[in-house]
């Protein structure tokens, strides 16, 4: 019999990211493999595995290690088969992505995390960088924490369909009618795991503070958004063919950069979430 390769964990900044070595995706997972995973998620909010050559059936096989995938046309509805994880060229949308966010915080149950794996890249730029807002919310000043404590955002689709232009078009309908009427979500979320609290607005679906006059509620969200996106709280991943991201959407952000113009295709699976803060 085999020996099974223990795993590693090497984190790459002291607040975001680290890269998980000797798991096989192809192959199906150690128990222990599985929770050691789940706690390196918790501390570092994204984890890289690299030269993960599978299928997508392994693909989402592997997922469902760690929650219920979602179909991806909808990020709303269960699904039982790989059927529908397609390879996407992302190369059309890219400017849709070109900001920090969240997956869909637009929804009333965003899903609580995701897997990104890079199949084909273009021969230079598309990287994605990350943030963690958990270690953005523990180095504010406590008079600002304690002010923030307990306010609610309003989340909407609206920016993101604007952002994909002719694209959003074609899709306006669905998504419209997936993401409405706006969400509510604590402006400051206690993970329901790890128990820290962090930062939950974003440039891509968040309008406004429900509790702030709209110039309040501005200044509010132009100077978290400064605070989250400064180096201390960042890392850039730089992608080659075979790499899996797996992120905590709950406790990180991230932008896909778009300087490139090759085809960037991609495969991604969401994991159903719950409404924040229930």
């Amino acid at each position: 019999m085999a020996t099974r390769t223990a795993i590693s964990v090497k984190p790459l900044t002291t607040t975001v990211g680290a890269v998980v070595e000797g798991i096989d995706m192809r192959h199906s997972q150690d128990a222990g493999d599985v929770a050691a995973i789940r706690e390196a998620l918790l501390r570092h909010g994204v984890l890289f595995f690299r030269e993960q050559d599978v299928t997508r059936e392994e693909f989402w096989e592997f997922s469902k290690y760690f929650g219920v995938p979602l179909s991806e046309e909808s990020t709303g509805s269960p699904a039982d088969t790989a059927e529908k994880l397609m390879s996407a060229d992302m190369t059309a949308t890219r400017n849709s992505t070109a900001v920090w966010h969240a997956d869909t915080t637009s929804l009333a149950r965003p899903p609580w995390g995701a897997l990104l794996r890079s199949v084909t890249m273009p021969d230079f730029g598309g990287d994605t960088c990350f943030l963690n807002v958990q270690a953005a919310y523990e180095a504010l000043s406590e008079p600002v924490r304690a002010m923030l404590d307990g306010l609610t955002a309003v989340h909407h689709v609206d920016a993101l369909l604007e952002r994909m232009g002719e694209h959003g078009q074609r899709f306006g309908d669905i998504f419209t009618s997936l993401h409405s009427p706006s969400q509510e979500h604590p402006l400051v979320l206690t993970h329901p795991e790890n128990g820290r609290k962090g930062i939950y607005v974003n440039e891509a679906f968040t309008t406004r503070i429900v509790e702030l006059s709209p110039p309040e509620s501005s200044a509010v969200l132009q100077m978290l958004f400064r605070h989250m996106q400064t180096p201390h709280f960042t890392m850039r991943w730089k992608w080659q063919p075979g790499d899996v991201a797996f992120w905590d959407n709950r406790s990180t952000q991230h932008f896909a950069v778009p300087d490139y113009t090759g085809g960037r295709v991609m495969q991604r699976i969401v994991l159903d979430g719950v409404r924040p803060g229930s």
